[in-house]
Formats: C-alpha cells, sequence, structure tokens
C-alpha cells in the first residue's frame, strides 16, 4: 500500500510484527558536571527519537512479497503502524469524526497518520485537530427586540477529526509512523516460510511529543513510590566514586577525588502487567525526558534505625550516630 504524504510517498506495511519486537525511544540531555560532583542538566530534545526494531514473519506467498517489497524500498519512507496502541472504535457511516477517548495514548495516538483495520481490510486516515465542541441547545432569540430567550449550549466530545469520510464497522485505529530504515534488513527463509528483521527510525517530525501528567509532588518535585524490581532475592545497590591514583612506582601513592560525595546507584527495573502499567511508564519517561527532571523516590532499603517502642505519636526517635559520620 502507498500513500501520499507532505514527506512525499510512503510505502505502508500492514504486516504485525511478532512479541519479541521492541520499542526505543532516545532523550539526549547534556550533563555538566562541576569538581564536587554535582551537575547541571540541559534538555536537547523536545520529543525523543523513536527507534521500532520490529520482527515479521511471512509464509508462503507473501515470502516473496516482503522481499520484493524491502528491495525495492530499503532506501524510502515506511509507513509503520504500533498495533500496541490499538483503540477499538465505534461503527462510522461517512463520518469524517470518530469519536472515542484521546487519553488513553495521548503521546502517540494524536494528529498525525494513523491505520484503520477492519474486516474489510486496512485504510489509512490522517488526523488533523483533536475533539471538537457540538451544540446541545440552540440559541432562540425573539424577532422583535432581539432578545435571547434560550443560551446557545455546546458540549466538548472528545475524539479525532478526520481529513476525509470513512465508513467502517467493527473496526479499530492505530498510531502510523512514519519512518526510514535504519541500517540493513535482515532475512531469514525456510522452505515456508521467512523471518524478517529490520530497524525503523521514526521521522524526527513524527516523533511522539508529550508533556507528561504532574504526579504527586514533594518539594516542588515529583515523587513516586513505584517498587523496584529485585535481581533474584536482593536489590543490587553501588557506591561509585571518583578517584585518581598518583603513584609513581617508587615509595608510596596518593588518591584524590573531586568529589564530596559519593553517588549512590540502583538500576530501575520494573515488570509492567497490563496497559494501565504500560502507559503509565511511558508517561513517566515523558515526564522525565530522558534523565533531565529530577524526581523524589523511596529508598525502600533500611537506612533509619528507629528507636521508637511504642505507638508514634508527634515525633520519631532514630538513632543518628551513623548519619553524622557520613555527613547525611
Amino acid at each position: 500500500m502507498k500513500i501520499q504524504t507532505q514527506y512525499g510517498e510512503v510505502h505502508v506495511l500492514t504486516n504485525c510484527p511478532l512479541l519479541n519486537s521492541t520499542e526505543r525511544l532516545e532523550f539526549k540531555t547534556e550533563v555538566h558536571e562541576a569538581y564536587d560532583s554535582s551537575e547541571d542538566r540541559y534538555i536537547q530534545r523536545d520529543a525523543p527519537r523513536q527507534v521500532l526494531s520490529f520482527n515479521y514473519v511471512n509464509m508462503q506467498k507473501a515470502m516473496g512479497d516482503i522481499f520484493h517489497m524491502l528491495y525495492a524500498n530499503l532506501r524510502n519512507l515506511w509507513g509503520i503502524p504500533l498495533p500496541q496502541f490499538r483503540q477499538l472504535i465505534p461503527d462510522l457511516d461517512e463520518s469524517d469524526y470518530i469519536p472515542l477517548s484521546t487519553a488513553a495514548h495521548i503521546a502517540d495516538l494524536r494528529v498525525g497518520f494513523a491505520l484503520i483495520e477492519s474486516a474489510a481490510g486496512f485504510q489509512v486516515v490522517e488526523i488533523t485537530a483533536v475533539g471538537r465542541y457540538i451544540i446541545t441547545q440552540e440559541e432562540i432569540r425573539d424577532p422583535e427586540t432581539d432578545e435571547i430567550l434560550q443560551a446557545l449550549e455546546t458540549e466538548y466530545q472528545d475524539g479525532f477529526r478526520l481529513a476525509q469520510n470513512v465508513t467502517v464497522s467493527n473496526a479499530s485505529i492505530m498510531p502510523l509512523r512514519i519512518c526510514i530504515i535504519d541500517g540493513d534488513a535482515s532475512i531469514n527463509t525456510g522452505g515456508f516460510w521467512s523471518n524478517s528483521s529490520v530497524v525503523f527510525r521514526v521521522l524526527a517530525e513524527d516523533s511522539p511529543e508529550h508533556s507528561g501528567d504532574a504526579p504527586e509532588q514533594y518539594q516542588g518535585d515529583d515523587i513516586y513510590f513505584q517498587p523496584l524490581l529485585l535481581d533474584g532475592d536482593s536489590l543490587e545497590m553501588t557506591l561509585m566514586q571518583h578517584q585518581n591514583i598518583v603513584d609513581a612506582d617508587v615509595g608510596g601513592f596518593q588518591q584524590f577525588t573531586h568529589w564530596k560525595k559519593p553517588r549512590y546507584l540502583k538500576p530501575f527495573k520494573s515488570v509492567l502487567k497490563g496497559w494501565d502499567k504500560y502507559t503509565e511508564y511511558r508517561r513517566f519517561l515523558f515526564r522525565r525526558m530522558g534523565r533531565y527532571q529530577a524526581f523524589w523516590m523511596p529508598l525502600y532499603e533500611k537506612h533509619l534505625n528507629i528507636l521508637n517502642t511504642g505507638n508514634i505519636t508527634t515525633s520519631l526517635s532514630t538513632n543518628t550516630k551513623y548519619l553524622l559520620e557520613a555527613d547525611r
């Protein structure tokens, strides 16, 4: 399938990728580090680069189709649907508006191109606007005095405005990204099947963009209470130091550091169960803009030695000796 866009001619690949396919969001931050280990961060990209590493399986006749399509258009633009953001839509009869909730995948399913899948096949549509206002009550005026007898009332309706009318039933809609092929395309072929591995890099103008939803705040920064994933039965933590060792190979040696305190590092791994958790995690990434914006997060390990033996009312007693030694 070919479509004409403002970027030029685009070849749409409607094949569904395998489950082992991956999506990567590439943010960019410039970090200025001082001698005392403090950092100043400057954002370089408002929207992340999106890279899709997709794998496809084709049987019999489709084996040759995918080979010739890749061979002829390896350097051209591609339209790649993202089925992980699929949403069901109501039946439409020559309508240019799709009423549905746009908050589920606000960064991905937005103004741009989309693919509608139904029993009749695939159809590429262009989303031109999000939401509209409909009139719920007409305005009525007195013909003699021009007095307003009944005020005009409108109501916001969530959904997508399309560039052309469509007629579909039992259909779903998914985002369509305009991409180039990054590097080579690999094809493993057998007698009746073939496995194709292609890396698509989404055009910067078509990359997902969202400012992120503001979570609970603490002292002016975001705070999250998401538990971290254990590595086996424990959580690995690393204390990092900056160290310069001066050794002339004779006599003793000395060490120097630029950092006042060591850095505390732990992996942020998560298992996401359900689309709600997946969408929430993506919004967390967009909110962070990669590593640009700092946030609060509980340490979860026992760093406070509590001395209270009864009910805690107005004060919390802790053993602070080790905290003073660590200058924390």
